[in-house]
């Protein structure tokens, strides 16, 4: 009777050790853009062109944007369907414009872009998610996801469930091409067309 209960012990050991060992190694699967991709974290000066789609309970709609992103100042023009029809948002983290036809609005950028696309939207958190980064701005990223390759999958920030996937090489950056957001019943997906990298203007002033 003794080697069965011997068997059983040792079977016993060997699933808890297995169990550690799975821990242990997703453990590692930390998310650290600090260390991992200083590049791309300090990457400020850039150009894309994307599709944005957003859903909510009410409506659905597609909007084309090109984004032009100058140390902290950014430029944004978008062209949606019937209804909203063409604006711009120039800003930087403390304050944005919203010219949209003959409205022209002023105020805190988050604020501004809740309203003009309905869905609550961080300017400043997507600078970084477009980059296939988390925020250092905004709440610690959470349930991060890394795949085996390295590249980030997915995580959890500012209220939204997000998906990174498509990562392709855009000049010297490794990039997503699709990123997907998911916040109750409002979604959006941003898909990405072109990256371009202008060069930076350093002659003296």
């Amino acid at each position: 009777m003794k080697y069965p209960f011997i068997f059983l012990l040792t079977a016993l050991v060997f699933t808890q050790l297995t169990g550690c060992s799975s821990i242990n190694h997703n453990a590692k699967l930390q998310y650290q853009p600090s260390t991992e991709s200083p590049a791309l974290s300090s990457l400020d000066h850039w150009k894309l062109n994307a599709k944005l789609g957003i859903r909510s309970a009410e409506k659905a709609q597609s909007i084309s944007l090109i984004w032009q992103q100058l140390g902290t100042n950014y430029s944004i023009k978008l062209q949606g369907p019937m209804g909203f029809g063409s604006a711009t948002i120039d800003g930087n983290q403390q304050q944005a414009t919203i010219q949209q036809g003959s409205k022209n609005m002023t105020g805190a950028p988050d604020h501004l872009s809740a309203e003009l696309l309905g869905v609550p939207l961080s300017i400043e958190a997507m600078n970084w998610w477009v980059k296939g980064l988390a925020s250092p701005n905004h709440s610690k990223a959470a349930n991060i996801v890394i795949q085996e390759n390295g590249q980030l999958s997915r995580f959890e920030q500012n209220g939204w469930q997000l998906q990174f996937s498509g990562y392709s090489k855009n000049g010297p950056y490794l990039l997503p091409k699709k990123i997907s957001g998911r916040r109750g019943e409002l979604s959006f997906k941003l898909v990405i067309n072109q990256w371009d990298f202008p060069v930076k203007d350093v002659s003296p002033k």
